[in-house]
């Protein structure tokens, strides 16, 4: 009532408000979200040609970033944040002499947020300048959330989930737990965060999925992960996922199942073992029986969950744990995925194609790109961006360490990269 009676006293406040809010940005960290979905409210391009190409110092170990006015941010591991135009040229560069391991997260305000080998966590503006930085106890591969009031977390090789605030003062931390064989934590997955605003997280040698209360690191609740057969639990290396019912995914090493949990509980839905084909068709010796979950799963717009191991096959999953189709898609297998806003999943695998099936499981086409393209991400209508995630800094000729922009459409005298789909 009291914004109603605002709006009547000064007619066009609420569209002042909403003018100068900041704008969403297009792709804000790993997984295109702080759900870590890997939707796109955009369509992505079925057909390929570069666009632009930009050479860094060496691998992009994690996402490209893209904020709300098509900026692409590029964290590298010569230890450099690149931030291009959407044109692909450079903007400035930020760096922070540490290897960066982890996508750069876009907050409220466009800061970037990104993680080094140090233990460093780093706050830049967007203008390249660094703001403060947080010392963690050890390595940063964990992409950070940020939530819409710009607290930021930010799990760490130290096992902790540090929760701080858009100044950088520490607000609190949460611990995971380690193992026999390494008797302290640590995190290498991203933490998700909630409808609500609770955070999920998952530390590498604990077999739980925790829920914390975003204003004291509490914990709401824990899933505990059953064991393999008469083997131990598998380990949380992968971020989860929430769907937008509030569902989380959760894929694990040592484990070929893919789960569903309960956002109000810790109570695991359904599991489904996705190394068991044979209701799509899928012999079971042509499935590598050792293969585990390393990747996020994303989500399509009609609520499938598209999920892999490291094998050759790209799964949908419905969401009530049916196996609606399995695809094999090339021979090596190792997938980073992305969806668009059509059901439309790209795939990137370290055979050096990016491949495009639909939501029934048909190849539309690929895109031979080059090395070992990672972390598909869906930048705008008609635009994909891809990176080289293996290092050739090295290497003495030809392209190295690329970053490539891709879209249907082909500047003068360019060369398709798409190729047929596969009969």
């Amino acid at each position: 009532m009291r914004l109603r009676s605002c709006l009547v006293i000064v007619p066009g406040l609420f569209a002042l408000i909403l003018a100068a809010a900041p704008e969403r940005a297009r792709w804000m960290s790993l997984g295109g979200d702080f759900h870590r979905s890997g939707l796109s409210g955009n369509a992505g391009p079925t057909q390929g040609c570069i666009q632009w190409k930009f050479e860094a110092g060496a691998a992009v170990l994690g996402s490209v970033t893209v904020g709300s006015d098509g900026r692409v941010h590029i964290p590298c591991e010569d230890g450099k944040l690149y931030t291009l135009d959407a044109d692909g040229k450079s903007l400035w560069v930020h760096d922070v002499n540490t290897p960066l391991l982890s996508a750069a997260s876009i907050g409220p305000d466009g800061s970037l947020y990104v993680g080094g080998r140090n233990g460093m966590l780093y706050a830049i503006d967007p203008n390249g300048i660094l703001r403060w930085n947080y010392g963690t106890g050890d390595a940063v591969y964990s992409s950070p959330a940020v939530a819409s009031n710009g607290d930021v977390y930010v799990g760490s090789s130290d096992g902790t989930l540090h929760a701080l605030a858009p100044d950088g003062t520490e607000l609190w931390r949460f611990t995971t737990k380690g193992s026999g064989k390494a008797p302290t934590g640590t995190i290498l997955a991203s933490p998700a965060i909630g409808n609500d605003g609770t955070v999920y997280i998952g530390g590498l040698y604990d077999p739980n999925l925790y829920a914390l209360d975003p204003s004291d690191g509490s914990v709401k609740w824990v899933c505990g992960f059953p064991p393999v057969g008469a083997e131990s639990p598998g380990w949380p290396y992968a971020s989860p996922v929430v769907a937008g019912d509030g569902t989380i995914y959760q894929t694990l090493l040592y484990d070929s199942r893919l789960y569903a949990i309960e956002p109000n509980a810790s109570t695991i839905l359904w599991s489904t073992d996705l190394l068991d084909l044979s209701g799509v068709g899928v012999d079971a010796g042509a499935v590598d029986p050792e293969a585990a979950g390393w990747s996020e799963p994303v989500l399509g717009p009609d609520g499938t969950i598209y999920v892999c191991l490291d094998d050759a096959y790209l799964r949908a999953v419905d969401p009530n744990g049916g196996i609606k189709w399995a695809k094999q898609l090339g021979e090596v297998g190792g997938f980073t995925l992305a969806v668009d806003k059509n059901g439309l999943v790209y795939a990137a695998c370290e055979d050096g194609y990016v491949y495009l099936v639909d939501p029934y499981g048909q190849e539309v086409t690929r895109f031979q790109l080059a090395g070992w393209p990672a972390f598909p991400v869906i930048a705008g209508a008609d635009l994909l961006i891809v990176a080289d995630s293996r290092d050739y800094s090295s290497l003495d000729a030809g392209t190295k360490n690329a970053v490539w922009a891709v879209s249907s459409a082909c500047p003068e005298g360019s060369t398709p990269i798409s190729r047929p789909r596969k009969r």
